[in-house]
């Protein structure tokens, strides 16, 4: 996790899309921007340094939250929903959020926050600020989020002594459901449709609704499932980026979902629909929430059980996948802390752990799922 400070001598076009301006003295976490930097000659750099951390030696109402690199779609809802319920009890006089990196719109669109540092924030405004609050140093429970998923908003919030919302009760309308949206993609192999289960689930669906599939053509897995997809009576959708996912959501009827950042977006936009739980626990994710419910995944093995909190695959001695598929037993790993495990190179992987999916994916059941759906229109 980079947290560095730099500074150039002189912009080339690859630096353009981070506002960088000559010899001014920056930080930064944006992992990309650390990687080109590295790859820069010397010349061109007049210093990159890696950063410590530091926490907090106290809260103030003039404070900087820092977030960390990285993060998907759905955490950066999480953390802008944490920060904003926190500006709405706490009276701070000047609040910034920095490193959102491409998801910007979230924060400062949804969430009104208007002080927003994407991808860097110049050394004189960082020193302006009286508190630096990095999240993953300063709550513990945040910082293994990858192997064991808690609720981002919960965690914050309860650091801070806010009290917790009642749950929103939404009642939902009467509209007859035509239309049914599928999210089958995550930005992780063990949270994403297995096209055997996407396509069992189509032959079923398209016999009583019009049935949308939201794909994402950046992806090596919605690629595959492109290539494999039994597209007859099916609509297919590829937002390009998010301001079109998200205004695509906007007008769903009824969503499918897998763990992933359109599940959080429906939740935002306060949307109708199913989520199927693989890896990480529907009471995690839908807490607070009745308009999505849960289809609860009760997979176990000899080697971990569902949900077992992981977001991701990973790596364990230069092999890539999850407890389930590498065979190792989670019990053993998380007494350990993790240590055991990482995440280097494992996006090189996705796609080949994707086409070969654990037990906990296998063994969603696609006529519960059906059932759900057509009990759930009902209520």
């Amino acid at each position: 996790m980079p947290f560095f400070s730099f500074s150039l001598n002189e912009i080339k076009p690859s630096f353009t899309k981070y506002n960088i301006t000559s010899n001014n003295v920056y930080f930064s976490k944006n992992t990309n921007l650390w990687k080109i930097l590295n790859k820069e000659n010397g010349s061109l750099i007049k210093f990159l340094k890696r950063e410590k951390r530091l926490p907090a030696t106290k809260i103030t109402k003039n404070i900087l939250f820092c977030l960390p690199p990285s993060i998907g779609l759905g955490d950066a809802i999480e953390y802008a929903m944490a920060i904003k319920k926190l500006s709405e009890k706490i009276q701070f006089d000047n609040l910034g959020v920095a490193f959102t990196g491409e998801h910007e719109i979230i924060f400062r669109d949804f969430y009104k926050i208007s002080k927003i540092y994407p991808f860097i924030i110049e050394k004189n405004e960082f020193n302006n600020f009286d508190t630096v609050f990095h999240l993953t140093l300063e709550i513990s429970n945040l910082v293994n989020q990858k192997y064991s998923r808690s609720n981002i908003f919960e965690e914050i919030i309860n650091y801070f002594n806010i009290k917790q919302p009642r749950q929103r009760e939404f009642i939902n309308s009467n509209n007859k459901i035509k239309k049914i949206s599928i999210f089958p993609i995550s930005s992780s192999p063990i949270r994403s449709m297995p096209i055997v289960i996407l396509n069992d689930l189509l032959n079923l669906l398209t016999q009583d609704y019009f049935v949308e599939i939201c794909l994402d053509c950046n992806s090596k897995i919605s690629n595959y499932l492109l290539n494999n997809l039994n597209k007859k009576n099916v609509t297919l959708v590829d937002p390009k980026n998010k301001s079109e996912l998200i205004s695509y959501i906007k007008n769903i009827q009824y969503g499918l979902f897998m763990d992933s950042g359109p599940l959080h977006v429906a939740k935002m936009l306060n949307k109708r629909g199913l989520m199927l739980e693989t890896s990480v626990s529907t009471k995690i994710l839908l807490k607070n929430y009745n308009l999505i419910k849960g289809i609860e995944n009760n997979f176990t093995s000899s080697y971990c059980n569902a949900p077992c909190g992981l977001t991701d695959i990973f790596n364990y001695k230069n092999s890539f996948g999850c407890y389930d598929s590498l065979r190792l037993n989670s019990l053993k790993i998380k007494n350990n802390n993790f240590k055991d495990i990482n995440n280097r190179g494992v996006k090189n992987y996705y796609l080949e752990n994707f086409k070969k999916p654990p037990g906990c994916l296998l063994s969603l059941n696609v006529q519960n799922i059906y059932n759900a759906i057509k009990k759930d229109m009902f209520l």
